[in-house]
């Protein structure tokens, strides 16, 4: 094999993989657990609980609309590459206006399958 051979294809080796580095900054869908709080007669609030390390933050909440099921995500932003440390949990508030008088389902996030019934009269 020649040397120019050899040389060339080490070369196009750390091109390759230098180009699909794996990006640091990603984000993701934690698991969520909800404990709703009394506040305002206007609206519903929960205390919404996860799992972060310290490499993340809060990048809000997404809500989704599934067979009649309001499913309430909570965007967590991982910004680093070595984030081994221990996780902790965090709280976030969330609320939104009442409905109209009715049955609703919430499910939060896309890991607990229990589903919230709130009736509102």
């Amino acid at each position: 094999m020649n040397f120019n051979h050899v040389f060339f294809g080490v070369v196009f080796f750390f091109l390759a993989t230098g180009c699909h580095k794996t990006p640091c900054v990603d984000h993701y869908y934690p698991p969520l657990k909800a404990a709703r709080v009394q506040g305002a007669a206007d609206s519903l609030r929960f205390n919404i609980s996860y799992y972060t390390t310290r490499c993340e933050r809060f990048g809000g909440f997404e809500d989704r609309d599934s067979s009649g099921i309001h499913v309430i995500y909570l965007k967590s932003l991982s910004t680093g590459c070595d984030c081994s440390d221990t996780l902790h949990m965090e709280q976030v508030p969330y609320a939104f206006k009442t409905p109209a008088a009715g049955t609703y389902y919430y499910k939060w996030g896309p890991f607990d399958g229990a589903i919230d019934t709130i009736v509102i009269n």
